[in-house]
């Protein structure tokens, strides 16, 4: 019985679609857009941190593998990262950029068309109130009747212009983020594209040499100690206090 007066949902007019459509569009393109500032952010410290990692090997003197072919490896895929960060800078992040000004016209025309709207209503009031009066101050009531035909002018003007701009929005915004994203797409696949020929030579190197597999360098880091020398010592005396018993303080 209760879905039988349960209210039926009124149908969205044009404008109520095409701003529900244009809200969930300035939400979902500012996602994006901190979306794209967090991912180059990660980037950037994954740099830094492979930039520091490659500093740190070139102090290692001993080593099986040359630690220099790490590091150029590491200034090469560095450098590439920063070509591709540059091309996201340049294609997807300026089209984002080139949205949020749409966005902020569209705002801007929006409460141009509410203060359009508030000025028609207020002189609305005044014809009315002069109207109402008697005797009816005529020439109060004529410039009162002109200044709200014209406000209401204005808003009608106003009203038209944005409602086309959301149908313009509406119809391409399909066709604006499709360039954008593949443009996103693309710079990263020629990332990791650059990143595979520069690095592949380094693999090809690694190997040919003879080098212990996955599985034995994990024992051999397992068995690994440098408790040396004095820490050593002071190791075994504690193991040894610990298998003294503690005197009874009965006895």
């Amino acid at each position: 019985m209760a879905s039988l007066f349960r209210r039926k949902k009124q149908p969205q007019t044009e404008e109520e679609r095409l701003f529900s459509e244009y809200r969930k569009l300035e939400k979902r393109t500012q996602a994006l857009s901190n979306g794209i500032k967090s991912w180059k952010a990660s980037q950037l410290n994954l740099c830094k941190g492979q930039n520091k990692m490659s500093s740190c090997l070139k102090q290692v003197s001993k080593i099986s593998l040359d630690p220099s072919a790490l590091t150029r490896c590491v200034d090469l895929i560095t450098t590439q990262r920063h070509k591709m960060l540059d091309d996201v800078r340049l294609t997807t992040q300026a089209s984002m950029q080139r949205l949020h000004s749409l966005f902020n016209n569209m705002n801007g025309a929006t409460k141009k068309r509410a203060q359009a709207k508030s000025e028609a209503d207020n002189l609305k009031k005044k014809v009315d109130k002069y109207y109402n009066q008697y005797p009816i101050p005529i020439e109060k009531y004529k410039n009162a009747v002109k200044l709200h035909k014209e406000a209401t002018e204005r808003h009608s003007k106003a009203h038209d212009n944005l409602l086309n701009d959301l149908r313009c929005i509406s119809k391409g915004k399909y066709d604006f983020f499709e360039p954008c994203l593949e443009s996103l797409l693309l710079a990263q696949l020629t990332y990791y594209k650059r990143v595979w020929k520069t690095l592949e030579p380094a693999i090809q190197e690694v190997e040919s040499t003879e080098t212990l597999s996955t599985a034995a360098n994990m024992e051999r880091l397992k068995s690994l100690s440098i408790v040396t020398g004095p820490q050593n010592n002071l190791k075994a005396r504690m193991l040894s206090r610990k298998s003294v018993k503690a005197p009874n303080p009965k006895n």
